[in-house]
């Protein structure tokens, strides 16, 4: 695996959380409306921004399982993940959830609002966290 690509896959994922937690904070913290709106919007940003880099995860994964097909969509792809141990079966759901989210966000169709997408980052944490375990897990056990 590459683990330069692994290391930065985890150093962008890592910034777009905590981009995404200081989002979060300051939307209760500011009263001014306006800001309200493009914080709301850099939360959608940051959402969205999570997910490709866990496309990136799973190309550079099934690449190396020698599983990847240009073909595969992220259902497909999260699948294999899954069926090669590599997510379980909690982190395959919310995933699956995840993914749903992103196709409405990108592809601008039933927009979700900011307030559902915040509630599931909430409801979420532990597994959004989780995912990034796996990541580092993953990245300490390659060898140099």
């Amino acid at each position: 695996m590459n683990k330069e690509r692994l290391y930065d896959i985890i150093k962008n994922i890592k910034e777009t959380l905590g981009i995404l937690d200081k989002a979060l904070v300051k939307l209760y913290e500011v009263e001014d409306e306006d800001i309200k709106i493009l914080i709301k919007s850099s939360i959608k940003q940051s959402f969205l921004e999570y997910f490709i880099l866990i496309e990136s995860f799973t190309s550079l994964c099934l690449k190396e399982l020698k599983q990847y097909k240009i073909s595969d969509d992220m259902e497909k792809s999260i699948k294999k993940l899954y069926e090669n141990h590599i997510i379980n079966e909690d982190i395959y759901g919310f995933l699956n959830v995840y993914r749903r989210y992103r196709n409405r966000i990108a592809h601008v169709y039933k927009q979700p609002s900011a307030e559902e997408i915040i509630e599931f980052i909430k409801d979420n944490k532990n597994n959004i966290d989780e995912v990034v375990n796996i990541m580092i897990k993953m990245y300490k056990n390659l060898k140099k």
